[in-house]
């Protein structure tokens, strides 16, 4: 954990003693009353918590907000489902990394019963998310949801709130934030399409598109194709979704100048 993550940017806070953060604090950091650590809440604010009081049931911390966080990515990723364990993984890594936004989609091909659990139903991804940000060390999350129909998945990936891009370095000369000027890709093993290192990136949000490990169908690729998307690939081997997500990712981030 190299930020603690407060809900909110309130001065005074509690925290119950089962509070995994709680533990943290006391088990691994092993902080005493009148101990700091670095702290920022989930409306974008960094600075410092410091340890007010230990008693029976709770902690009390005092929260000294210094700055706002960097703002996440212009990175948007639309997924397909699939198994929550896998899916896990995927949220925490992202989120380290930093992307705007995640959408899961089911696909035609993907195994349907995925949607059904807890992880998608009752937004447990939420847990690793935080997992994601307390490494990262950014307190700013990522806004996730699940879209029944790939076309409600191709709305809800370009109208994401958290459109903060105002401190991005990226060396794109006409940054654009009008989702009409958005780069829209589409990441898909097929041996003609283009290598997603040497695709333009014409402007931003950069939406990028991954199927599960049995793909897009000729359907899917069809209504990606009709609304823009242009269509990458990461190479000739067929790869994992975590590992074809965390590899598209940091190609992007790279080429926007962030890694």
């Amino acid at each position: 954990m190299n930020i603690l993550i407060l809900d909110s940017s309130s001065e005074t806070q509690f925290l119950s003693l089962k509070d995994r953060r709680t533990q943290h604090i006391l088990e691994v950091l092993r902080k005493e009353v009148g101990g700091r650590m670095r702290a920022g809440s989930l409306d974008g604010l960094i600075g410092w918590a410091i340890l007010e009081s230990i008693g029976d049931a709770e902690i009390m911390l005092r929260f000294i907000a210094e700055e706002s966080a960097p703002p996440l990515r212009p990175l948007r990723v639309l997924m397909g489902t699939v198994r929550p364990i896998q899916a896990a993984r995927i949220v925490k890594e992202l989120t380290i990394l930093g992307v705007e936004s995640v959408v899961f989609v089911p696909t035609e091909l993907g195994e349907k019963s995925y949607t059904q659990s807890h992880f998608y139903q009752q937004k447990e991804y939420l847990i690793y998310a935080r997992e994601g940000a307390e490494q990262s060390g950014n307190p700013r999350l990522p806004e996730i949801g699940l879209a029944w129909t790939l076309d409600r998945a191709l709305i809800k990936a370009e109208r994401t709130e958290s459109m903060d891009h105002a401190d991005t370095k990226t060396p794109i000369s006409a940054r654009e934030t009008d989702n009409s000027k958005c780069t829209r890709l589409l990441c898909h093993p097929d041996p003609s399409a283009q290598l997603l290192g040497d695709i333009i990136l014409s402007g931003l949000p950069v939406v990028l598109a991954i199927g599960t490990e049995r793909g897009w169908t000729n359907h899917e690729i069809d209504i990606f194709l009709n609304v823009g998307y242009l269509l990458c690939s990461l190479g000739d081997r067929i790869l994992k979704t975590e590992t074809a997500a965390s590899a598209a990712v940091s190609i992007l981030l790279s080429r926007l100048g962030y890694m």
